[in-house]
C-alpha cells in the first residue's frame, strides 16, 4: 500500500524545535507509517524555494510548528491549506500568550490562526502527552487518506488482473459485465455478430418480447474499433430495421465497446452528420423514416470496474 507523506514546517537552526522534532513528532510519524520530509534534513541540489514547493504538492500533509512565527512557515500552512489538504499546527506552549517585550511579534501566533486547534507543546524531554494529543490528530486526518489509497490499490489491482487476461476472456467478461447491467434496468440487449443472421430472429419475435420495453440496444464488443470494423457495423439497414415490427415500439441504440481506445477524430470523420453528446462519447443520427439512432461508444478499457463506471454515464444517454 502506498505510504502517506507528511511535510513538517517549521524553524530552523532552534534546539527547542529540533529536539521535539526528533522526540515527538518523529516518532509518532514513525508510528503511523507515515514518511516525514523536512527541507533542511533533506539532501538535494535544488533552488530550496523549489524544494519547498516540490515536496507541498508531493506529500499528503502537513505538521507546521509556528514556533518563532517565521513567515515561511505560515506561506507554507497557507499553500498546503489552499491545495485543500490537512494541516496539524502546533507550537510551544508560551506562544499564545502575547508579550509586551515582544516587539517584533516572534513569539506569538499570528492572524487568525489563533482560532484553530493548535497543539501546544512546552517541555522537549516530558513529551508523553503532546506525543498523545498529536498521534489522534494524525489518526484522524489520515482516515480518509488511507481510505483512499486502499480504494486506488484495489483499482490498480483491478487493472492489473484485466491486463493479464487474453483478449478473447476480456470480451468474454466485458460481454458478461454488460448483461448484468442492462438486465437490471429491464432494457434489451443483442449481441450481434457480423454477418447479422440473428436479424432474422428479430423478424419472427412476437411484440410480447418487445411491448414491455423502451429502449433496445446492440452491443459490438471488439478489441479495437477501426474505421473498417465501424463501417461492417454501419453496414446494417437501420431504416429496414426501423421497418420491422417489434422496433416500432422501442428506441434504437447501438453501443460500441472497444478494449483499445477509439480516438474522437475516427468517430467524427465516420459519422461527420452527427449530433455529438457527452464529449464525443455518444453520437446521434436521425437516419430515413425518422429513424433516430443513438451510437454510443466505450473504449480504452483497462478494468472491468473502470468499464462498469463508464457503462453507468453511457446508460443516461439511452434514447
Amino acid at each position: 500500500m502506498k505510504q502517506i507523506s507528511c511535510f513538517v514546517a517549521c524553524a530552523f537552526g532552534k534546539e527547542d524545535v529540533d529536539a521535539i522534532y526528533q522526540n515527538a513528532i518523529l516518532p509518532v510519524l514513525e508510528m503511523m507509517e507515515i514518511k516525514p520530509y523536512r527541507v533542511d534534513q533533506i539532501e538535494h541540489n535544488d533552488d530550496i524555494d523549489n524544494k519547498i514547493i516540490e515536496l507541498i504538492l508531493k506529500c499528503d500533509i502537513c505538521i507546521a510548528d509556528l514556533t518563532y512565527s517565521r513567515p515561511s512557515v505560515y506561506y507554507e500552512a497557507g499553500y498546503f491549506n489552499g491545495l485543500r489538504k490537512s494541516v496539524v499546527f502546533i507550537t510551544r506552549k508560551d506562544h499564545f500568550s502575547p508579550k509586551t517585550e515582544d516587539v517584533y511579534g516572534n513569539f506569538k501566533i499570528h492572524f487568525d490562526l489563533q482560532m484553530k486547534n493548535i497543539i501546544p507543546w512546552s517541555s522537549t524531554n516530558r513529551v508523553d502527552t503532546f506525543k498523545i494529543k498529536l498521534l489522534s490528530r494524525i489518526k484522524f486526518i489520515s482516515k480518509p487518506l488511507i481510505q483512499r489509497i486502499k480504494k486506488e490499490d484495489l483499482q490498480e489491482k483491478s487493472r492489473l488482473d484485466f491486463s493479464k487476461l487474453s483478449q478473447k476472456d476480456k470480451q468474454l467478461e466485458i460481454e458478461t459485465q454488460l448483461l448484468k447491467f442492462f438486465k437490471k434496468r429491464s432494457l434489451v440487449v443483442n449481441r450481434l455478430i457480423l454477418d447479422y443472421r440473428d436479424i432474422e430472429d428479430i423478424k419472427k419475435s412476437s411484440l410480447k418480447n418487445f411491448d414491455k420495453y423502451k429502449k433496445y440496444i446492440f452491443s459490438f464488443i471488439t478489441l479495437s474499433a477501426t474505421k473498417e470494423y465501424m463501417k461492417s457495423v454501419d453496414k446494417i439497414n437501420y431504416a429496414q430495421i426501423g421497418h420491422l415490427e417489434p422496433f416500432k415500439y422501442v428506441n434504437l441504440n447501438i453501443l460500441t465497446i472497444s478494449i483499445r481506445k477509439v480516438p474522437r477524430s475516427r468517430l467524427e470523420d465516420m459519422y461527420p452528420e452527427a449530433k455529438p453528446i457527452v464529449n464525443g462519447k455518444v453520437l446521434e443520427i436521425i437516419r430515413s423514416n425518422n429513424l433516430k439512432v443513438r451510437y454510443l461508444f466505450i473504449s480504452n478499457i483497462i478494468s472491468i470496474e473502470d468499464f462498469n463506471k463508464e457503462l453507468e454515464i453511457i446508460s443516461q444517454e439511452l434514447i
